[in-house]
C-alpha cells in the first residue's frame, strides 16, 4: 500500500474505542506429532491415495448447535484428504488418538512460565469444531495449560488470556466450487496458542511490536518451527459503535498494522451504511423475499456470461432490495464494495460467484433496456435496487436467503464474523464468529495431572530471555546492536556460545551464524543440512590455522550442498589448502613482476590492484590480513628496486 493510502486510511484510533486482541499460533519442534507418533515433515510427492467425505455438526454440551459450524454444513462441501504413506490411521479418524506428547507438553509449560502465566493442575483435552474440512475428525483436540500472564513490550505491558496446546491442521490444496482438497501432512503437528487480553490501540504500529516481542520469546526456547507458515497470527479487532472481527491467517508480521486500518475503515463504513438505512426510514420488515425468474429478459442479451448461464440451463432470479440504491456500490475496504461484501459472503456458502445490483448495470454488456425491463419487473421506485443472481436452483434459493439476511445485518452495523487475510491488507467473509457451542471435552482422553515439581524442573531450566542475551551479547562480547537483537533469537545461539568458549572471535561467529547463513539461505542453498558439528569442524580448522577466515562461507556453502563430504575432503576438492607465508612471498613476487609495466605507471596506486590479483589465487587459504601486510610490503621494496616513488 503506498504512503497517500496509508495516511487516507489513518484516524484518531483513540477517540474510535479501537481495540485489539492477538492470537499466535506457533508450531513447536518436538519431532513428532501431538496425538500420533507420526514425524512432522511435509511432503512434497503424489499422494499415495485420496479419502472423500463430509462433515456435519454436533451438539453441544449444552444441547446448541454452534453458528459456525452449521454454516460449514450449509456449504455441503466435498471434501478429499490426500494422504501419504506417512499418514496413521489416528491422522484420518479411524483410531483413537495416542497419550499427548509430553515433549510438547513440557515446552508449552515452558513458553507459558517465560510469559509469567499460571500452570493448571490438570490438562483437560477438549474437542474444538471445524466443518470446513481441516481436520478429518471435525474437531481440533485442544488443552489449556497456562492462564494470565503478562508481556512487557517496548513501554507498555500486554495482559495475557491463555496458552492452549493443540493440534494443527491440514494444509489446503485447492478449493475450488463445492470441491476442497486438503493435505494431511500438517496436520497434528503440535502448536501453542498464546491469546492476549483485549488492549486499547492509539497507534496500528503497536500491534506489529506486540506480535514481535512474544514471537523473540517462542524464539528463546530455540525449540519452534521456523519459516513461512510456521507462526500465523489472528487478530481481533473492534471500535466503539462496531463489532468484534476476527481475522485469520495472517503471516506477514509487517502486514498486521494495515489489517487493523483497513478494518477501522471497513467498520466505519459499515457504520455510516446503517445510519443511511435509517435516515432513509427502512427497516428490516421491508426487505422480503420478492425474488423472482427473470431469465426471460435476458433471452436476446449480449451479455456473454448471462449468454453461459442460459446455455447451461441456470436460474437468473431477481431480488428488489427497497431504498438501497447507492449503498451496495459503497466503498467499505480498498477496491471492495458493500455489495462486494454481500457477494463474498454468498460465495462462501453457496459458491455461486455470479452476483449483480442495478446500480452496477449497464455494464458487463448488458444493455439499458434490459435493466429498465428488469427495474419494471419489480415495481422499482428511484432508491430501489434489484439484485441479480445466477446458479442452480438450490444454489441460487439459498443465496437469497443469503443476501437477504446480510441487508437486515446492515440495521446493527457491523456484524460479528470471522474474516480471511487477504494479502493486500483487506479481508473476506469466512465464517460467522464461533461461540461456546464448538468447545466441548474430549471423550477419547484422560485429564493430565501436571505435577508442582515438574513445574518446578522447568522453571529451573528456563531459558534467557531474548532481551537479556542481547544486553549481554552487546556488553561482553561488544557485537553491533542488530547483530545481537538476531542472534539472542538464533536456533544456532547455543553453538555460538559454545565456539566463543574454544576462544573465537565473537563477531566473526556471530556474523557468521547471522548474517552468512541468512545471505546462503536467500540464495537457496540448503542450510539445513549444515549440522552443528560440521560448523564447529569448520571454526576448528580456523583455528588451527588451516583455513583463513575467508575460506568460511565458501566451505558453508560447498558442504550444504555436499552433505556426505567432510571438511577436509572439502578442502581439497575446492583447492583451500592453507599456504605458508613462504608461498605466499612467491605468489606476491611473480604478480609484481608480472605487472612491472602497472608499477612503473601507478606506483603505490597500484596496491588495490595486486592485492586483488593476489587474493584471487590464495583467497580462503592465508588470511586476508597477512595478504595485505605482505603486499604492502613486497610492493614497496619493488618500487623502490626500479626506481618508482
Amino acid at each position: 500500500m503506498d504512503q497517500a493510502t496509508k495516511e487516507q486510511s489513518d484516524f484518531d484510533y483513540q477517540s474510535l474505542g479501537l481495540k485489539c486482541g492477538l492470537e499466535l499460533h506457533q508450531q513447536l519442534e518436538t519431532g513428532r506429532k501431538l496425538f500420533c507418533r507420526c514425524k512432522t515433515d511435509l511432503q512434497l510427492d503424489e499422494p499415495l491415495t485420496r479419502i472423500t467425505r463430509h462433515m456435519r455438526p454436533t451438539l453441544s454440551e449444552m444441547g446448541e448447535y454452534d453458528k459456525a459450524a452449521l454454516m460449514e454444513f450449509k456449504k455441503q462441501k466435498i471434501i478429499t484428504y490426500e494422504v501419504h504413506d506417512s499418514t496413521c490411521t489416528y491422522e484420518i479418524d479411524e483410531t483413537p488418538p495416542f497419550d499427548p506428547d509430553a515433549k510438547a507438553i513440557d515446552l508449552a509449560i515452558t513458553i507459558a512460565r517465560l510469559l509469567q502465566m499460571e500452570i493448571l493442575d490438570e490438562l483437560h483435552v477438549n474437542r474444538k469444531q471445524y466443518l470446513d474440512g481441516s481436520i478429518p475428525t471435525g474437531f481440533q483436540r485442544t488443552m489449556i495449560v497456562g492462564v494470565g500472564g503478562k508481556v512487557k513490550i517496548a513501554k507498555r505491558t500486554i495482559n495475557l488470556d491463555m496458552l492452549a496446546l493443540e493440534e494443527d491442521s491440514c494444509r489446503e490444496v485447492t478449493n475450488i466450487g463445492q470441491n476442497i482438497v486438503w493435505r494431511v501432512d500438517r496436520l497434528g503437528t503440535p502448536l501453542v496458542e498464546i491469546a492476549t487480553k483485549t488492549f486499547n490501540l492509539d497507534n496500528p504500529e503497536e500491534i506489529k511490536d506486540i506480535a514481535i516481542g512474544i514471537g523473540r520469546i517462542l524464539r528463546a526456547t530455540g525449540k519452534v518451527k521456523r519459516g513461512l507458515g510456521t507462526i500465523r497470527q489472528d487478530l481481533n479487532i473492534s471500535i466503539e459503535k462496531g463489532a468484534r472481527i476476527e481475522i485469520k491467517g495472517v503471516q506477514i508480521l509487517d502486514m498486521l498494522p494495515e489489517y487493523v486500518r483497513l478494518e477501522v475503515k471497513r467498520q466505519i463504513t459499515l457504520i455510516e451504511i446503517k445510519e443511511e438505512m435509517e435516515k432513509r426510514k427502512l427497516s428490516p420488515a421491508l426487505f422480503e423475499n420478492n425474488a423472482e425468474n427473470c431469465k426471460d429478459i435476458f433471452k436476446k442479451t449480449k451479455c456473454k456470461f448471462l449468454i453461459t448461464a442460459i446455455k447451461n440451463k441456470d436460474q437468473i432470479i431477481g431480488l428488489k432490495l427497497p431504498g438501497m440504491s447507492g449503498l451496495l456500490g459503497k466503498e467499505v475496504q480498498i477496491g471492495r464494495s458493500f455489495g462486494k461484501e454481500i457477494a463474498d459472503r454468498v460465495k462462501v456458502i453457496t459458491g455461486i460467484g455470479g452476483i449483480l445490483h442495478t446500480d452496477e448495470l449497464p455494464n458487463y454488456g448488458i444493455a439499458e433496456t434490459e435493466v429498465a425491463t428488469l427495474r419494471d419487473k419489480f415495481d422499482c421506485q428511484k432508491n430501489d435496487v434489484v439484485v441479480i443472481v445466477l446458479g442452480k436452483k438450490e444454489d441460487t434459493k439459498k443465496a437469497i436467503e443469503e443476501v437477504l439476511t446480510r441487508v437486515k445485518e446492515a440495521f446493527d452495523g457491523v456484524p460479528e464474523e470471522t474474516r480471511h487475510a487477504v494479502d493486500d491488507g483487506t479481508t473476506t467473509f469466512r465464517r460467522y464468529l464461533g461461540g461456546a457451542g464448538r468447545m466441548y471435552p474430549d471423550t477419547d482422553s484422560y485429564p493430565i495431572i501436571i505435577s508442582e515439581s515438574r513445574v518446578k524442573r522447568l522453571e529451573n531450566e528456563l531459558p534467557e530471555l531474548p532481551d537479556k542475551k542481547e544486553e549481554r551479547y552487546i556488553q561482553i562480547y561488544n557485537l553491533p546492536e542488530a547483530v545481537a537483537k538476531s542472534l539472542a533469537i538464533s536456533p544456532r545461539v547455543s553453538l555460538f556460545e559454545d565456539l566463543v568458549k574454544m576462544g573465537l572471535d565473537p563477531t566473526l561467529v556471530a556474523v557468521t551464524l547471522d548474517q552468512t547463513l541468512k545471505s546462503l539461505e536467500r540464495e537457496k542453498i540448503p542450510i539445513e543440512k549444515l549440522t552443528d558439528t560440521i560448523i564447529k569442524t569448520i571454526f576448528q580448522f580456523l583455528l588451527e590455522k588451516k583455513i583463513a577466515k575467508e575460506a568460511i562461507p565458501i566451505l558453508l556453502r560447498y558442504l550444504a550442498e555436499h552433505p556426505k563430504e567432510k571438511v577436509n575432503e572439502a578442502l581439497t576438492a575446492l583447492g583451500l589448502v592453507s599456504i605458508s607465508e613462504k608461498e605466499l612471498i612467491t605468489i606476491i613476487d611473480k604478480e609484481l613482476t608480472k605487472n612491472k609495466e602497472l608499477l612503473e605507471k601507478s606506483g603505490s596506486r597500484a596496491l588495490g590492484k595486486i592485492i586483488g590479483f593476489v587474493m584471487t589465487q590464495v583467497r580462503g587459504k592465508i588470511d586476508g590480513k597477512i595478504v595485505n601486510e605482505f603486499v604492502k610490503k613486497q610492493l614497496s621494496e619493488k618500487l623502490e628496486e626500479i626506481g618508482v616513488e
